[in-house]
């Protein structure tokens, strides 16, 4: 059995000793290695706001189709970069093709009926306004032959009636008394026909005159084409966009994020095609505690670092801070029937915009770390 004394002697017992130098050389780097720590603590937390759970966002545009039909074709694939106005996805159009193609027929079987029309109207106008012209003449000339006949038949009546005493005194001879009284006859006789004539005259004027309904009639008819034209045209428009809606074309400059159908496929409108988004109007979003959102303002410059991409750094600045806490937009609301009440630091939403470097590294998702120097503004 070995002693303590005897394991004691295998294994010396040795004293560090320090000199007063090395002494303060350590106790000044524990001292600078504190300050170091505290002036960490006091820039990350006095006036910088960092966080670490920070992502990535774009606006998605989800691509739709707003018709129904066949996917005859599309162009493009998941991570294909398209520019605005490029064609992505061909729906079937030889359906819309024959609808557009028939409204643009009846459009134009309407604009030469309206043409027919139009030039009918013309020749019924002229012709109605010559004969009104015509029978308004002879109304005027048999009204001009009535007064003529109409003094004539008074003159003869009174001479007859100055020789009927003459004649029974025979004063004048009879022969001149018959002539007197056929020539008073012959003017009642010449009265009677310019009455009639008149009469003629004026049911002739009437009858030009109704003819002008015929002009009217074909106004209308005129009017009826012009309104059947600008349905038809409409109609015509309305293929026309369905058509045109028919070719989905992107509508910015971005990237394709995930694709939906394939051709031959059969979609209906409001279908998802594709996922798009621009590659440069990207920004970041944090959810920051509410307690760390006092000194923020909007412009303040953000030093953002990426998972994905160790060692490098991105700038940024505060754009907007949110109005409401993240928990107003929850789908379910969290109530408290018990009373019992457990406070819970809220977050509110921070956007932050970052300059998107030229090979647009920063894509939707990634998450990234932000610190926020609060120093400014």
């Amino acid at each position: 059995m070995v002693s303590h004394a005897t394991s004691a002697s295998f294994f010396p017992r040795t004293r560090l000793h320090l000199t007063p130098s090395i002494r303060k050389l350590i106790l000044a780097g524990a001292c600078l290695a504190l300050v170091l720590v505290v002036g960490c603590w006091v820039y990350t937390h006095w006036d910088h706001v960092t966080e670490n759970d920070a992502t990535v966002l774009a606006d998605m545009v989800t691509i739709s189709s707003r018709v129904d039909g066949w996917v005859s074709e599309r162009r493009v694939t998941d991570g294909d970069v398209v520019s605005q106005g490029e064609e992505l996805v061909r729906i079937d159009q030889r359906e819309a093709v024959l609808q557009v193609q028939e409204l643009k027929a009846k459009e134009d079987s309407l604009r030469l009926q309206a043409e027919r029309v139009h030039a009918q109207l013309a020749v019924t106008r002229d012709s109605t306004e010559n004969a009104v012209a015509a029978a308004k003449a002879r109304y005027e000339s048999a009204q001009a032959n009535l007064g003529s006949a109409a003094a004539e038949a008074e003159r003869t009546s009174l001479d007859l009636k100055r020789n009927q005493p003459l004649v029974v005194k025979e004063i004048i001879s009879r022969q001149a008394w018959d002539i007197t009284r056929t020539t008073a006859q012959q003017s009642e006789e010449k009265l009677r026909q310019a009455k009639a004539q008149v009469s003629e005259a004026s049911a002739n004027l009437a009858d030009a005159q109704a003819k002008r309904g015929d002009v009217t009639v074909l106004e209308k008819q005129l009017e009826q084409l012009a309104h059947d034209m600008a349905q038809v045209h409409f109609q015509t428009g309305q293929k026309e966009v369905e058509f045109t809606d028919r070719v989905v074309k992107s509508p910015v400059n971005g990237v394709v994020d995930q694709k939906f159908v394939e051709p031959g496929e059969y979609v209906i409108p409001g279908q998802r095609l594709l996922l798009v988004h621009d590659p440069k109007a990207v920004w970041i979003e944090v959810h920051l505690k509410e307690t760390k959102v006092a000194g923020l303002r909007p412009g303040q410059p953000v030093d953002v670092s990426v998972d994905a991409y160790p060692g490098r750094r991105f700038s940024g600045k505060v754009e907007r801070i949110g109005n409401a806490a993240t928990n107003q937009f929850a789908l379910l609301p969290s109530p408290n029937p018990s009373g019992n009440f457990t406070k819970i630091t809220q977050r509110v939403p921070v956007r932050i915009a970052v300059e998107q470097p030229d090979d647009n590294p920063l894509r939707p998702g990634m998450m990234v770390e932000v610190d926020i120097d609060a120093s400014h503004g």
